[in-house]
């Protein structure tokens, strides 16, 4: 049975940045993640919680944070709750105005099915009665 190593955001953001003095211990982690040597658990709310530190406090752009977002979630050694869900809400997030919060949101909704959904958001209510229309 493969090795599960938990990960919490800021082993993630030193892989990321190369931050000193854990950069190597980071790489290490991913290189055994592509070697198929391990897994790697990342817990749900790491990825907009990566998100908003990297464009809030790094000052990164949108698409250079949904690609390495994406790149996480598509290694098969990764480890997600809902990892369709999480791609699913970066694809909404790259493609529209919201927030990646609010893309996460809108996808969780949208999977319950909910009989209604309430929000004071108008951009959230355009988006999420677009995606209902689709549907």
């Amino acid at each position: 049975m493969t090795k599960i190593v938990a990960v919490d955001t800021n082993v993630l953001l030193d892989y990321r940045l190369k931050r000193k003095p854990t950069f190597n211990m980071a790489r290490l982690l991913i290189e055994d993640c592509l070697n198929s040597k391990i897994q790697i658990f990342i817990p749900s709310i790491v990825f907009p919680e990566l998100e908003w530190v990297l464009r809030s406090f790094y000052k990164q752009p949108k698409e250079l944070i949904v690609r390495f977002l994406e790149s996480l979630l598509v290694l098969e050694g990764v480890l997600a709750e809902n990892k369709s869900a999480m791609r699913n809400a970066l694809s909404i997030f790259s493609q529209s105005n919201l927030t990646f919060t609010d893309s996460i949101i809108l996808i969780e909704i949208e999977n319950f099915g909910p009989d209604e959904f309430l929000t004071f958001d108008e951009n959230l209510k355009k988006i999420y009665r677009g995606a209902s229309l689709q549907n």
